[in-house]
């Protein structure tokens, strides 16, 4: 069974914030973890905006960097195609998703995830509508 994760539940197995406790229990009960390649770089965005708001130290930054690379090894990553790009353009007009919402949404159905697990809630409302089972970390 594929689990496909975002960059929101990523992120809080990196970060202590409200509902790492659930993507923790979530990425421990996954069989096969997987994402589209962009969460690297969304991963990495979001950890240098969180120093630069001062959520987290430049000690933490560092850390989170560190333990966010040692994640991604553990997943399958999904390359941004010339048809994953079109699927995506797709759902972000027909579910009225936000660009990158729409390339995850796009990659989880590509690879026949059964499980979408995200703290976005547009984002899951969009996959449980195409099908998909949803964990979202913040509901645990």
């Amino acid at each position: 069974m594929i689990t496909y994760v975002d960059t929101s539940t990523l992120l809080k197995l990196v970060v202590e914030e409200d509902g790492s406790e659930g993507a923790g229990l979530m990425w421990d009960a996954a069989e096969s973890l997987t994402s589209a390649a962009l969460l690297v770089v969304e991963g990495r965005a979001a950890l240098a905006a969180a120093h630069r708001s001062g959520r987290i130290t430049r000690a933490q930054l560092k850390r989170a960097k560190v333990d966010l690379a040692g994640l991604i090894e553990e997943m399958s990553l999904v390359a941004i195609t010339e048809d994953l790009v079109e699927l995506a353009a797709d759902l972000a007009e027909d579910e009225q998703l936000r660009g990158c919402d729409a390339v995850h949404l796009a990659a989880a159905l590509t690879v026949e995830a059964e499980i979408l697990t995200s703290a976005d809630t547009a984002l899951c409302d969009a996959a449980e509508r195409r099908g998909l089972h949803i964990a979202n970390p913040q509901d645990h």
